[in-house]
């Protein structure tokens, strides 16, 4: 397998995506990350969905790994955000931030 910096996961499941918008939001992943969905880019990020995260509300839920970022309520902007901030510029998005694994 080749090497890549982080894993974004969606949350795809009932709860916490009772409309059904993640699977929206995981298809438009590859046109956003641009350079950064590149198979062989090193710094290239790996994505996936989850069918539970655990979190069943609030949703979609979007994680950040190895960061241990947790984003709630992400919709089609915040998603633009995170791939632009946190992921292209190592700045996440604070105002969508509901826990992080070293706090």
């Amino acid at each position: 397998m080749t090497p890549y910096a982080r894993h974004l996961f969606i949350c795809t499941g009932q709860y916490c995506d009772p409309a059904g918008e993640a699977q929206a939001l995981y298809d438009k992943l590859p046109a956003m990350l641009g350079e950064l969905a590149r198979y062989r880019n090193p710094e290239r990020v790996k994505r996936g969905t989850c069918p539970c995260l655990g979190v069943c509300q609030n949703g979609p839920i979007v994680v950040v790994y190895p960061d241990g970022v947790w984003y709630e309520k992400v919709d089609e902007n915040g998603l633009s955000r995170i791939v632009e901030e946190h992921l292209k510029q190592n700045q996440p998005v604070e105002d969508l931030i509901f826990h992080r694994l070293s706090e």
